[in-house]
């Protein structure tokens, strides 16, 4: 997309912020209807238990974005507070796919409206456009 891929739209931004393939975000759909584990048929990621800790993943309650942190807004998680930001495709995750994967595969129809702040849901299974990067705050 030449300087369409950039951070601000121009030959002067930063390139490759997102597109090459969707990845993994450890946020997960909690509600009643949905079990962690892989002997739920909506969920292929191959996790017997969750996390004993939470500080390992997120736990979403609604498939509503904008409510989906226990009834209130997500804020610093890039889904309430970025909504809709440069038209960045947004997919909220429900019970067939209670996983997030974020930025967008470059093969993919909607790599086009792929950005920085792009999110969908997912099943849990792997493909050939997903990965997962490792993130230290």
């Amino acid at each position: 997309n030449g300087r369409g891929a950039s951070t601000t739209g121009t030959i002067y931004g930063i390139y490759d912020m997102s597109g090459g393939s969707w990845e993994y975000q450890m946020g997960w759909l909690f509600i009643d209807n949905v079990t962690w584990g892989a002997t739920s048929s909506s969920n292929y990621a191959g996790f017997s238990s969750a996390p004993s800790n939470h500080r390992y993943y997120e736990e979403y309650t609604t498939t509503v974005a904008s409510t989906a942190c226990g009834g209130i807004a997500c804020y610093g998680q890039a889904l309430s507070e970025t909504g809709g930001w440069y038209e960045d495709y947004q997919n909220m995750m429900f019970t067939l796919y209670p996983w997030f994967v974020r930025g967008a595969y470059c093969g993919s129809a909607d790599s086009v409206a792929g950005g920085v702040f792009t999110f969908r849901n997912s099943s849990g299974a792997g493909n050939y456009s997903y990965s997962a990067r490792a993130v230290l705050v």
